[in-house]
Parts: structure tokens; C-alpha cells; sequence
């Protein structure tokens, strides 16, 4: 793969001119938290309720969801000067814009590896946060390399400090300061250990593109514009790990993804799995949350009332 990523940075290539468009608004500079860099591999976008294949130069929209395929490489350069790497089948999503839960320097990895790189020249300002099902970061340090599993999670501090925060239901988060070097992992239930340096297990399963030091390449691509390409629609079985990730934070896919309540198939799914995600019940059964009718439970009440004695 390596070959492949310095063969490619050599080479010039052309890119049609276009408008990637979120609904029927298309992504400008100015709105984009960032773009795809660099690609090996698969890579695709959900946004809104449609699925697109990401190609190098495509600028994202917040909100979306980024997922690659097994044995892929991508680089996104945000417009914050972080730049974030994913390996191989990792799923994130890149801020967030849902009416109740909007948070828009927000990185949720949900699973895979990523390394972030924080390249910004004043590197205490704000930028993105990494959230993750067990803990938060604020992502300051320089690089970290982090490996989000199911119930799981591990981070290398790469170069500088890193602090995060490990979050527990109905308790206060626990703060934890990982010194440049240091390996932490934290599995469900549990808190983390700290490891003087990452074991040579992570290191080696580690994706081989984050042991080297990638060019950036944001400025190729800021005078155009790319288009990604149509992927085909996605399943519920496709979106099932985000449907089922934290409460308040699933949420936010009621409304995203409300149309595909129509499709039969993802219906059934839906309501097979309604105990996971108990938020798409007003979607699914509204007749159940309509208002009653005063008249009809005035009725109901009367013929439920016990009758008076008669004297």
C-alpha cells in the first residue's frame, strides 16, 4: 500500500467539475469541515438518508458519516488543521447537525483505527473532539493512534499529552491525563489501565500508512470541486451499528433517516429491533401518539364508570 499511496501523491490527475450537493444544497468551502486527501481503497458517505462513494478531493458536510472498506486507507484534512486518518473498516462521523443533539467540532468513531494529527499552529485553540463510546478526548496532543472495538477502546499518545474522559452512566466522567508515549485501554464496565508503551499486539495490527508522516494536500484540491459517486442505497443492516450506538446520540437518525421507514424491508428491520432504539416507535405505530378525541374518551369514560345503585 505504501508503494501505491507514493506512487500516487507523484502523479497529476484531473477531476471533473462539480457540485456535491447535501439535499439540494451543495457543499461550499466555506460550510465543509473538511475534504478526502488521500484514498486507497473504499470509502463511503452517508448523508442524509443517501449513500455515496467518496473519491479523493470530495469535500464533506457535517454530518457526515464516513465508512471505509476492509483494508482501506483514507486521509481527511478538516478545516481546523487536525488531520484525521482511518484505516480499514472504520466508521465516523464528522460532526453532527441533528436538532437535539448538534455539535458541529465533534468526531464520533464509532469502529476502526484512526490517528489524529493535530497540525493546527495554535494547537490550545478549539478545534474537533474525538468521542467514542467509552471515553472522550479533547484532541490537543499532537498525534494519537486510537483503536475503537465493541466494548472497547485503546489510545497511544503518540507524540505529546493526551486528556480524556471516561464516561460511565449516571456518574461524573473519570479524567485521565496519558503522557506522551503511554498506552491506555479501557474495556465496558471497567477502568482503563495505562501502559508505560503501546504492546507490540497493537503496534502491529496498527495500519501501515500511520507509521509514516503523509504530505498534506488540501491545497490541490481548494479550487475545485469533485463530485462523489452515486453508491447504492443502504440497508438497514448497513446503518445498524449507528441506530444502536448511545441514547441521546442515536437520535438525531429519527429524523435522518424518517423516509426509510417507508421501505418495507428496512421497516420490518426496524421493528424487529425496536428495543434497541425505542426513539422510532412515534415513527413506526403514529397512531398510537395521536390526540384523543374528547368526545370518544368522555365516552369511554362513562361506560367504564361504575352505575349508582338503585335506591
Amino acid at each position: 500500500m505504501r508503494g501505491a499511496l507514493e506512487a500516487k501523491l507523484r502523479l497529476s490527475r484531473g477531476f471533473s467539475l462539480g457540485v456535491l450537493c447535501f439535499g439540494l444544497v451543495g457543499v461550499c468551502a466555506a460550510q465543509s469541515p473538511g475534504l478526502v486527501t488521500i484514498l486507497e481503497g473504499d470509502a463511503l458517505i452517508v448523508r442524509g438518508a443517501a449513500r455515496l462513494r467518496a473519491v479523493e478531493g470530495v469535500r464533506l458536510a457535517l454530518g457526515d458519516i464516513v465508512e471505509t472498506g476492509n483494508g482501506a486507507f483514507a486521509q481527511i484534512e478538516l478545516n481546523d488543521q487536525t488531520v484525521l486518518d482511518l484505516g480499514g473498516a472504520a466508521r465516523i462521523m464528522i460532526g453532527s447537525i441533528g436538532a437535539r443533539y448538534k455539535n458541529e467540532r465533534q468526531l464520533y468513531a464509532l469502529a476502526g483505527w484512526f490517528k489524529i494529527t493535530n497540525a493546527r499552529k495554535e494547537p490550545n485553540a478549539r478545534g474537533f473532539e474525538l468521542r467514542t463510546p467509552l471515553i472522550d478526548v479533547a484532541v490537543l496532543s499532537p498525534v494519537i493512534t486510537v483503536l475503537v472495538k465493541p466494548g472497547e477502546v485503546a489510545v497511544f499518545a503518540e507524540r505529546g499529552d493526551v486528556k480524556l474522559a471516561e464516561r460511565q452512566a449516571g456518574a461524573s466522567p473519570g479524567l485521565v491525563n496519558v503522557k506522551f508515549g503511554q498506552y491506555y485501554r479501557r474495556a465496558a464496565g471497567v477502568k482503563g489501565t495505562m501502559g508505560a508503551t503501546a504492546p507490540p499486539g497493537f503496534v502491529a495490527e496498527m495500519p501501515r500508512p500511520f507509521r509514516d508522516s503523509l504530505p498534506l494536500r488540501a491545497d490541490k484540491f481548494k479550487d475545485r470541486e469533485v463530485n462523489a459517486r452515486q453508491a447504492p442505497d443502504f440497508a438497514y443492516a448497513d446503518v445498524e451499528p449507528w441506530l444502536k450506538a448511545e441514547s441521546p446520540f442515536r437520535r438525531q437518525f429519527v429524523d435522518r433517516w424518517r423516509v426509510k421507514a417507508r421501505d418495507g424491508a428496512f421497516r420490518a428491520a426496524l421493528i424487529a429491533n425496536l428495543s434497541s432504539h425505542p426513539e422510532w416507535d412515534p415513527v413506526l405505530f403514529p397512531e398510537k401518539y395521536l390526540p384523543k378525541d374528547p368526545a370518544s374518551a368522555a365516552s369511554g369514560a362513562g361506560a367504564l364508570r361504575p352505575r349508582a345503585a338503585t335506591p
